[in-house]
């Protein structure tokens, strides 16, 4: 059976892109609906670096600021504690030092 073209599995992590549902190891994961576009536009970006002011511009459509990066390091804090099997070394969503944040495709996942 084919997969719906919306849906992008990472690791247990499965994300229809089209329902804005997540479930890790088959079960459903809540999210926010800020957290849900966060998370989408990292999954439309996989495997590459996404800086914070391109995240803050599509999830939020404002101009970066102190309080806006804080904003967007608190809600990648809250993704990682719902998503990676372990927040404090995250697997998933990577932060690179001075660009941004990333989230990574082990190989063997689906994108759409």
């Amino acid at each position: 059976m084919e997969r719906p073209s919306g849906v992008i599995t990472i690791g247990p992590i499965r994300f229809d892109t089209l329902r804005q549902e997540v479930s890790r190891d088959g079960k459903t994961v809540r999210l926010t609906s800020v957290e849900s576009r966060v998370l989408h536009f990292l999954a439309m970006n996989v495997n590459d670096v996404c800086t914070a002011s391109q995240i803050i511009a599509h999830v939020w459509r404002f101009d970066v600021d102190e309080g806006s990066t804080h904003l967007l390091k608190s809600y990648i804090r809250h993704i990682r504690q719902k998503i990676e099997p372990d927040p404090m070394n995250p697997t998933y969503i990577l932060t690179i030092p001075q660009s941004g944040y990333k989230l990574v495709m082990p190989d063997g996942s689906k994108h759409p």
